[in-house]
């Protein structure tokens, strides 16, 4: 039997199973003229007809290699001489940041996708991740320190503006379908920056992955299974920690401090994670939950703050804490005019652009200040407060200066002294008067290394 038909039977049985879309839908698919979104664009296209749903296709073209031109081109004459329904999205050079291009560029990718399916009346979206981009997913997450229940990788179906973003593919290994597309003899383009390694993913792909599969050349299959594992037991987890939610909640979204305190650490660990899984679409790092958990027990701290994404925090009020909506920049005016720091996020205060991060991978460019600090776990989660005078920085040679002889050295408005903040460990140790100075970082083996970095 043919490759092809293998492979497509097995794809047909799983869209028959799954009952995502009936041949009365549009369904958008998302292609970049690489092997994986080729290869799920003639999958649908060769569905039964009592499967087949009417395609769109969505492809940006990022003007970010001289081969994009030549790929738009190329899906265009496919669509055209297959009669199937083109979008295109460009985005133009100018319109390039200085840095994070690859978040940037995802952002604008999935905007588009976004304006498509409702411009086509859809509710589908359909995207190319397989079995390798899963188990890909998987070791990063491990690597860089995730819970347990975000090992599960790439969701299969997840919400997508009033529908869904599907990923039919995730059971389907690259090998296998590049194998599909040499036996259709049908053209596709490879993205030479895969091949860079100063990517984590791309190191894990061209380096990591391939010492796996000779270990065991169902190793790839494995790892996925354990995360299909890791999944079934996270359901498990949410169906208990729901429960929990409710005994302490005392309205929506706000919960009772008493009664989380008298659970244990690590399933008070376990029902804030769950609490900001409800609200947050993306995974959050480890240490964000932990800094919920550290402030909510702090008996010093009767109010705080922690942000989330989304534009969304956690705060803590005497009795209570709650999850609410934040703007940005929003300083909560409590009595010490402090917050808790998310790390690996970006805030904003009059000109300068400030961020601590944990990630040896995060672009300096643009950078006006990057500093470095040996932090131990007990002096997280990190505070930023209105500067005092007696705020002392650490100087080189042991010594001291306080932020008031700083501030007359550096001739600094008082308007200016007035509006600046002050980075403090924990313990209140102080690390950095923001855009003005830092201090030097205490040398210990068993720290880990956070960057200050500053634009």
């Amino acid at each position: 039997m043919p490759e092809q038909n293998i492979t497509q039977q097995k794809f047909n049985r799983l869209i028959e199973s799954k009952n995502w879309f009936n041949q009365s839908d549009s369904v958008v698919v998302a292609v970049s003229a690489g092997v994986d979104s080729m290869a799920l664009l003639n999958l649908m296209m060769n569905l039964p007809k009592k499967s087949r749903p009417k395609i769109i296709v969505a492809h940006v073209n990022h003007h970010l290699r001289t081969q994009s031109a030549e790929e738009e081109q190329y899906i265009r004459d496919f669509c055209q001489s297959h009669n199937v329904k083109i979008e295109v999205g460009n985005w133009e050079e100018q319109f390039h940041p200085s840095n994070g291009i690859e978040m940037a560029a995802r952002k604008y990718r999935y905007d588009f996708f976004s304006k498509v399916v409702k411009d086509t009346n859809s509710r589908i979206l359909l995207t190319a991740h397989h079995a390798n981009d899963q188990a890909e997913t998987v070791l990063m997450r491990l690597i860089r320190g995730s819970f347990v229940k975000d090992l599960v990788g790439i969701k299969e179906s997840r919400k997508f503006n009033d529908g869904r973003l599907i990923r039919p593919l995730l059971g389907f290994s690259k090998e296998e379908l590049t194998q599909y597309m040499q036996t259709l003899s049908i053209k596709w383009y490879e993205d030479d920056t895969n091949q860079k390694l100063d990517v984590t993913r791309n190191r894990i792909r061209h380096r990591l992955i391939p010492l796996i599969e000779a270990e065991n050349n169902r190793g790839i299959e494995h790892v996925n299974d354990f995360s299909h594992q890791l999944n079934s037991m996270k359901k498990q987890n949410d169906f208990f920690f729901e429960k929990l939610a409710k005994d302490i909640s005392v309205d929506t979204n706000i919960f009772e401090l008493g009664a989380f305190l008298k659970l244990p650490k690590y399933v008070q660990t376990g029902l804030i994670d769950y609490l900001i899984d409800q609200e947050v679409v993306d995974g959050l790092n480890v240490d964000i939950v932990n800094q919920v958990t550290s402030l909510l027990n702090n008996d010093e701290k009767p109010q705080g703050v922690v942000e989330l994404s989304n534009n969304l925090s956690i705060k803590k009020e005497y009795d209570k804490f709650l999850i609410e909506n934040i703007h940005q920049n929003q300083i909560t005016g409590f009595k010490n005019d402090y917050f808790v720091v998310t790390l690996n996020k970006w805030y904003f205060e009059d000109d300068i652009q400030w961020m601590i991060t944990d990630n040896s991978e995060v672009s300096y460019d643009g950078t006006r200040r990057v500093s470095r600090f040996n932090l131990l776990d007990s002096e997280l989660p990190l505070i930023v407060q209105k500067t005092q005078n007696r705020d002392r920085i650490t100087l080189k040679n042991g010594g001291h200066q306080t932020a008031k002889r700083l501030f007359i050295n550096k001739k600094i408005p008082v308007d200016k002294r007035q509006s600046a903040n002050s980075l403090m460990t924990d313990q209140g140790r102080l690390l950095a008067i923001l855009g003005y100075s830092e201090s030097v970082s205490i040398d210990n083996s068993n720290a880990r290394v956070y960057t200050l970095i500053i634009k």
